[in-house]
């Protein structure tokens, strides 16, 4: 199973002609510019079960490659 089986649904959705062209656009649309992978959340789960995160008591972890970053640019702006 392909790690962007969801996504990859979606860009055939929206482009059926050209899927990749859609995966790209979605990545170019992200920070890091690429799609995050299973894994990677998997890794911070991992991390939070493991004696190495024994004194973190609470967090918001957020995994989306910075996604979220765009929200805050027009903060101050008029």
């Amino acid at each position: 199973m392909c790690p962007y089986a969801n996504t990859e649904s979606i860009a055939k959705t929206s482009n059926p002609d050209n899927p990749e062209a859609a995966l790209t656009e979605m990545a170019s649309a992200i920070p890091m510019g690429r799609l995050g992978l299973p894994e990677e959340v998997g890794e911070l789960a991992a991390f939070l079960g493991s004696d190495e995160s024994s004194y973190i008591t609470g967090g918001q972890y957020v995994i989306d490659g910075g996604s979220t970053l765009p929200e805050s640019v027009s903060v101050g702006i008029e």
